[in-house]
C-alpha cells in the first residue's frame, strides 16, 4: 500500500484536474450539425466494376460540443465500407455508426440511407471499330470518297454487360468544309457509355479522301474484239459501264473502251471472260461493271 502513498500531491493533483475537466465537459452544451458525406469503398477487388446508379454519398448527423462541430473540415468525415472478398451480383451494406469515420468527441446520430445496395459485375474488354464524324462539305464538284481512322480499331474496358452492348467508338469532327483535297487531322475518341473507358491511345488519326465528283457513264453496242486468233464471238457487242471523275467521263468516246476476249488458248465451244481495257489518258476512270461477261468465239477467217 505504499506505493500508493508515494507522491500522493502530484496523485491528488492530476486527479482534480481529471474530474474538473470530466465536470467542463459534462456540462458543456453539444450541437448537431448534418453533412453529406463521401462513401469510400476500401479494398476494392481489380476485376470488379460497380454499375447501376452509385452511391458517392451519404447524409449524417452529428452531435458534439460547438467548438468541434464548428471545426469539423470536408476531410474529417467519411463512410467507409470494405468490400473484400466480393463476388459478381448484388451486395447490401448495412451501414452503422462504426462505418463512419469521425473525429474525437464526435458522435454519429443518424445516417440516411443506412442500407446501400452495391450491383458488382466482371472487368472485360473488347475491340470495337473507330467511327470517325466529318463536319460540313467539301467545295463545289468535289465529295469524300473514303474516311479511315488510324488506327482503325481501340480497346474499351469496363462492366461485362456494358461492353457486350458497346459497338464502336467515335472521334471529334473533323471539318471537310470548303475542302478540295484530302483532310488529315489527329483528334480524340469517345464512348457513348460513361462506364467504359478506353484503353490505350485516346487520339487516332482521321483522313477524309476529298476527289472531284465522281459520276457514271455507259456505252451500248460496244463490238467485242477477239484477240489472239481470228474469228468472231457470240455475243457479239456488250454494254460497259464507267466510274469517274465527271469531268473526265465527259471526254471519253466509244473507241476508248474496247471489250474483248482472249482465244489464243481456247477449245472449241468453251465459254471465254470478256475484259476491258481502256485508252491511256483517263485518270481515275475505272470500268464499274460490264456484259456479258462471258462470249463463245467461232474462230477462223471471216466470209
Amino acid at each position: 500500500m505504499r506505493f500508493l502513498l508515494d507522491h500522493l500531491p502530484l496523485k491528488l493533483i492530476s486527479l482534480g484536474l481529471a474530474i474538473l475537466l470530466w465536470y467542463v465537459i459534462a456540462g458543456e452544451k453539444t450541437s448537431e450539425m448534418g453533412l453529406s458525406v463521401p462513401v469510400e469503398l476500401q479494398n476494392f477487388p481489380q476485376d470488379l466494376e460497380l454499375t447501376g446508379e452509385p452511391v458517392n454519398s451519404v447524409e449524417v448527423r452529428l452531435r458534439a460540443s460547438p467548438g468541434i462541430i464548428q471545426r469539423l473540415g470536408p476531410g474529417d468525415i467519411s463512410a467507409r465500407i470494405d468490400v473484400k472478398g466480393a463476388d459478381e451480383g448484388e451486395r447490401i451494406v448495412h451501414l452503422t455508426s462504426d462505418s463512419i469515420r469521425v473525429p474525437f468527441g464526435v458522435r454519429v446520430v443518424k445516417i440516411s440511407p443506412a442500407i446501400i445496395t452495391l450491383n458488382f459485375e466482371r472487368t472485360q474488354q473488347k475491340s470495337v471499330p473507330i467511327r470517325p464524324r466529318l463536319l460540313g462539305r467539301p467545295a463545289a464538284g468535289h465529295e469524300v470518297a473514303e474516311v479511315t481512322a488510324s488506327p482503325s480499331e481501340v480497346h474499351v474496358l469496363g462492366p461485362k454487360s456494358r461492353v457486350n452492348d458497346v459497338e464502336s467508338a467515335y472521334t471529334e469532327p473533323v471539318s471537310v468544309d470548303g475542302a478540295r483535297s484530302d483532310v488529315v487531322e489527329r483528334v480524340a475518341i469517345g464512348i457513348e457509355d460513361p462506364l467504359l473507358r478506353i484503353q490505350g491511345t485516346s487520339r487516332v488519326e482521321v483522313t477524309a479522301r476529298v476527289r472531284e465528283v465522281h459520276d457514271t457513264r455507259a456505252f451500248d453496242g460496244l463490238p467485242i474484239a477477239v484477240r489472239g486468233a481470228e474469228g468472231t464471238v457470240r455475243p457479239a457487242q456488250a454494254r460497259v459501264v464507267l466510274l469517274g471523275p465527271a469531268s473526265t467521263l465527259a471526254k471519253v468516246t466509244a473507241a476508248d473502251v474496247r471489250p474483248y476476249v482472249d482465244a489464243s488458248a481456247v477449245r472449241p465451244g468453251q465459254a471465254l471472260p470478256v475484259a476491258v481495257e481502256l485508252a491511256s489518258g483517263l485518270a481515275g476512270v475505272t470500268v464499274k461493271e460490264w456484259m456479258p461477261t462471258e462470249a463463245v468465239p467461232r474462230l477462223g477467217r471471216r466470209h
